[in-house]
């Protein structure tokens, strides 16, 4: 039996109902993932955290990250270009913030489609919290990448609660 999280799928929805950049999604780590399947997005918990609101309720505080990892194969130029060095990171910035001139991020980026649709299930109380920092960080690798892969990837970090009666 394999287990589905309702929370992770939830964000799951999210995310492919605004974005088509996303080819595969993943809930937790995968061992390999085939090129074929990039760019790709591993959403997991990090941790969480359950307190009493009311003497019948539980707020529920859980660290959440998506992953998003994607093939610099695509963006890289034979031109002779100090420009091109870094070639790759602007499909991953694409992806997670893109923005346009003056400063606003795009509806389809992962960013915007978490600060632009805070309540993912009103009936459940699920919802992103805006409250806490978001956080992307381009510099981590999590995964140790075989030799033949190219790729690079961001995490984003965030907080989603709800209420629950216990």
């Amino acid at each position: 039996m394999s287990y589905s999280d309702p929370i992770i799928t939830k964000y799951i929805e999210l995310i492919k109902a605004n974005t088509p950049a996303i080819k595969t999604f993943y809930q937790g780590e995968p061992l390999r993932i085939a090129n074929s399947n990039l760019p790709c997005a591993i959403i997991a918990k990090r941790d969480t955290r359950v307190g009493s609101i009311t003497n019948a309720e539980d707020q529920h505080e859980i660290g959440m990250s998506i992953t998003v990892i994607t093939d610099v194969r695509k963006d890289l130029s034979t031109e002779e270009n100090i420009a091109k060095a870094v070639a790759g990171v602007e499909t991953l910035y694409d992806i997670i913030e893109s923005r346009d001139a003056d400063y606003t991020l795009k509806d389809e980026s992962i960013l915007g489609i978490l600060r632009s649709n805070i309540a993912l299930d009103t009936a459940n109380n699920l919802r992103t919290d805006l409250g806490s920092v978001t956080r992307v960080d381009y510099g981590t690798t999590l995964r140790n990448r075989p030799q033949e892969e190219w790729t690079i990837e961001a995490r984003l970090d965030f907080i989603c609660t709800f209420q629950q009666v216990r």
